[in-house]
């Protein structure tokens, strides 16, 4: 038997298995874990697309917060103390400032910006809107020796969404030169019960559907304008009162 003869036979002895192509069952056991492979794959994906989106709302909230608080701080650390006649009872003095335990008025100076600056009032509290409870300010331009206006008719701004309450407190000393024997409210109070005299700090509690936020401790600075004993004298760039 020659070479020829010889490989001729060892191919006719192969096992039909090496000579034949994949079976439709191993196509199909092939073809499903690559749909397993394809469901872990768009799993994970749209994992990190959520925890991106997450992040990205975090991240907004934060910024949101971090303006308003800036914005409550620079208006309320320039605000009036310039007395006013009390509308209900003669020859009494006010101030333009007041504060219940879930809302806070004041006049202040509106942040320079394109027609809209200087002196205004303002008015902050938690409002129901249908966006749900928002934290909502209030604003009208200042009027001399006029009181808080309607404030259904003033300009409004949404400071923070989706707040679920609203806490206001307030502290002060008493003004030089009142008697020892008159009582004055000491410590942190729900609101502001001395209505011609401005308290020394503000406290802002608030709460959203993630629980209690940092509380904002905010100190009032009266504007050396409106203080009828204020007097200041520049030298050099420098106030010297």
């Amino acid at each position: 038997m020659n070479c020829s003869d010889t490989r001729e036979a060892a191919v006719r002895a192969r096992p039909a298995l090496a000579r034949r192509g994949f079976t439709l069952i191993e196509l199909l056991v092939v073809m499903a874990l690559l749909s397993l492979i394809m469901v872990g794959l768009v799993s994970a994906l749209r994992g990190m697309a959520q925890t991106e989106t997450k992040i990205d709302q975090r991240l907004d909230r934060l910024d949101q917060i971090r303006v308003a608080r800036a914005f409550l701080q620079q208006t309320l650390g320039r605000l009036s103390a310039r007395s006013l006649d009390d509308p209900g009872v003669p020859g009494k003095k006010i101030v333009p400032f007041a504060a219940t335990a879930e809302s806070l008025s004041w006049v202040g100076i509106m942040p320079a910006r394109p027609d809209l600056g200087g002196r205004h009032f303002f008015k902050l509290s938690m409002e129901d809107t249908d966006s749900g409870h928002e934290l909502i300010l209030r604003f009208a331009p200042w009027e001399p020796d006029s009181g808080f206006p309607d404030w259904s008719r003033a300009e409004s701004r949404v400071l923070i969404s989706g707040i679920k309450s609203l806490a206001v407190q307030a502290q002060g000393l008493a003004p030089a030169g009142q008697s020892p024997a008159a009582a004055w409210p000491a410590g942190w109070q729900d609101g502001w019960p001395v209505p011609d005299t401005l308290p020394e700090q503000v406290r802002l509690s608030l709460t959203d559907a993630q629980g209690d936020w940092p509380e904002w401790d905010i100190a009032l600075l009266p504007l050396p304008q409106s203080e009828s004993n204020f007097s200041v004298t520049v030298i050099g760039g420098g106030v010297v009162r």
